[in-house]
């Protein structure tokens, strides 16, 4: 994809604007009377923030945000399975230790 920089763009709330920095991460947008340049993801910001005015352009840079979002999602869901399963081996080792526990109880008061 050919660089952004440059590039017109238009946002619901801080209306048209000029890329004028991109990384492989975000973008930096300056709008008409803004003091500074507004700072996005990229390329998420194309799926619900910012048009472009290449069309072209507009609709690499939203399937660019499908793949991202799909990566994101995935990670998350991974994320959460890891946690899912962190949760359900503390649970276990508390039931175990809690089974320790009450057969020691039960030794004790059958010695």
């Amino acid at each position: 994809m050919k660089s952004l920089v440059n590039e017109k763009v238009s946002h619901n709330k801080f209306g048209t604007g000029k890329i004028v920095e991109e990384t492989g991460l975000k973008i930096w947008v300056q709008f008409s009377g803004a003091d500074q340049p507004k700072i996005f993801a990229f390329p998420i910001a194309f799926e619900k923030f910012l048009i472009l005015e290449d069309s072209v352009l507009q609709k690499e840079c939203q399937k660019l945000a499908e793949q991202k979002r799909k990566e994101l999602d995935a990670a998350e869901a991974e994320r959460a399975a890891g946690i899912k399963r962190m949760v359900n081996e503390q649970r276990r080792e508390r039931l175990a230790a809690a089974k320790l526990k009450k057969q020691k109880r039960q030794k004790t008061a059958k010695g």
